[in-house]
C-alpha cells in the first residue's frame, strides 16, 4: 500500500509538471510576431531532450539492453502525447495569427517544425515511433501540405510572367481547343515572352535566386533545406513539363531549355549552394576553434605568470545533465 501511495503521489506531481509545461508551450516562447525566420520553435527544440531524459530515467539500474515500453504505461503515454498535441496546437496558433506573414512565413514555420518533430522521434527508435505514431502521421501531412504551398509560391513569384502566360493559355485552351489558342494569344507574343523570361541565362539566374531565398527562409537547425530543394526540383520538372506540352500542342514550339534542362540547372544550383553552405559551416567551426584555442593560450600564460585565471570558454552539452528548468 505504501508503494502504491508513493507511485500515485509521483504520478500526480509529474502530471502537474506536464500541465505546467503545456501552459508554457501555449506562450509561444521566442516566436517572432511576423513568423519570419522563426526556425525551430523553442518548445519543439526542447521536446526531444526531455524524451531522452525520460528514457535515461526509465533505464536506470537496468541492463543496457533494456528498452522501456512507454506506450504500455498509460499515464506516461497519455501525457506525453498530450504534450506533443500542445506543441502542434501552439504551431497552428502561431501560423494562423493575424501578425504572421501568410505569403510564406506561416508555411515555413509549419514545414520546419513538423519535419523536425518527425525526424527527432524517428531518430530515437521504434519505441517512441510507436508512442507518437498518430503525431508523426499528422506532422507528415502538415509538412507535405505546407511544403507544396511554399514551393508553389516560390515558383509563381520568380516565374510570374511564365506562370501568368501558361495559366492564360490553359484557360483559353479549355474553352476553344488547341487550334484556336494562337488567335487569343498570338504566336509572336508567346515566343517573345519565352525569349525574355525563359532563356538559359535567365533560368539560371532565377533558379539561383530561388535557392538563395530558400536558404534565407529555412534555418540550419531544421535541416530541411536539402529535402525542400529536392522537392522543388521535382515541382519545377512537373510545371515546366506541363508548359512544354502546352507549347508543343498549341504552337508547335519546342521550349528551350526543356523541362529536363531545367532540372539539370536546378540540381547544379543546389549543388553549388550546398558546397557554399558546407564551407560556411567549416569556416564558422574553424573560427570557434581558433577563438577557444586563443582563450586557452591566454589563460595558460596568465596562470604561468601567477595571474588570475580567466574563465574557460563556455561550452554546452546536450542531454539530461543540462536540461533547462522548463523541460
Amino acid at each position: 500500500a505504501t508503494i502504491l501511495d508513493l507511485r500515485k503521489k509521483v504520478d500526480r506531481q509529474w502530471v502537474s509538471w506536464v500541465e505546467d509545461q503545456n501552459k508554457w508551450i501555449k506562450t509561444n516562447h521566442n516566436v517572432p510576431l511576423n513568423g519570419k525566420r522563426a526556425g525551430i520553435i523553442t518548445s519543439f527544440a526542447r521536446f526531444p531532450s526531455y524524451l531522452d531524459h525520460i528514457m535515461v530515467c526509465c533505464k536506470a539500474a537496468r541492463p543496457e539492453t533494456y528498452v522501456p515500453k512507454l506506450s504500455a504505461i498509460k499515464v506516461t503515454s497519455y501525457y506525453l502525447q498530450k504534450m506533443a498535441g500542445a506543441l502542434f496546437a501552439s504551431l497552428q496558433e502561431c501560423a494562423e495569427r493575424d501578425s504572421t506573414d501568410q505569403q510564406y512565413a506561416a508555411n515555413v514555420m509549419r514545414m520546419e517544425n513538423s519535419y523536425f518533430f518527425t525526424q527527432s522521434i524517428k531518430q530515437r527508435g521504434p519505441e517512441l515511433i510507436t508512442l507518437f505514431a498518430k503525431q508523426i502521421s499528422a506532422a507528415s501531412a502538415i509538412c507535405k501540405t505546407s511544403t507544396d504551398s511554399y514551393l508553389g509560391w516560390m515558383i509563381k513569384r520568380e516565374f510570374k510572367a511564365l506562370h501568368s502566360l501558361f495559366s492564360n493559355i490553359s484557360r483559353i485552351r479549355r474553352d476553344v481547343g488547341d487550334a484556336d489558342v494562337p488567335i487569343h494569344v498570338p504566336r509572336s507574343t508567346f515566343v517573345k515572352t519565352l525569349q525574355k523570361e525563359s532563356n538559359r541565362d535567365v533560368m539560371k539566374e532565377k533558379i539561383q535566386t530561388i535557392y538563395g531565398r530558400m536558404e534565407k527562409h529555412l534555418s540550419e537547425a531544421g535541416g530541411l533545406l536539402p529535402v525542400a530543394w529536392k522537392a522543388l526540383v521535382k515541382v519545377l520538372y512537373e510545371w515546366f513539363g506541363r508548359w512544354e506540352k502546352l507549347s508543343t500542342q498549341c504552337y508547335k514550339h519546342v521550349l528551350d531549355p526543356s523541362a529536363v534542362d531545367v532540372v539539370r540547372i536546378a540540381k547544379a544550383a543546389g549543388g553549388v549552394g550546398m558546397v557554399r553552405q558546407n564551407n560556411n559551416q567549416k569556416k564558422l567551426h574553424d573560427n570557434e576553434f581558433l577563438s577557444n584555442t586563443q582563450d586557452a593560450e591566454s589563460n595558460s600564460r596568465k596562470v604561468a605568470k601567477g595571474g588570475n585565471q580567466t574563465k574557460p570558454a563556455k561550452t554546452f552539452k546536450r542531454g539530461p545533465a543540462n536540461m533547462p528548468h522548463t523541460y
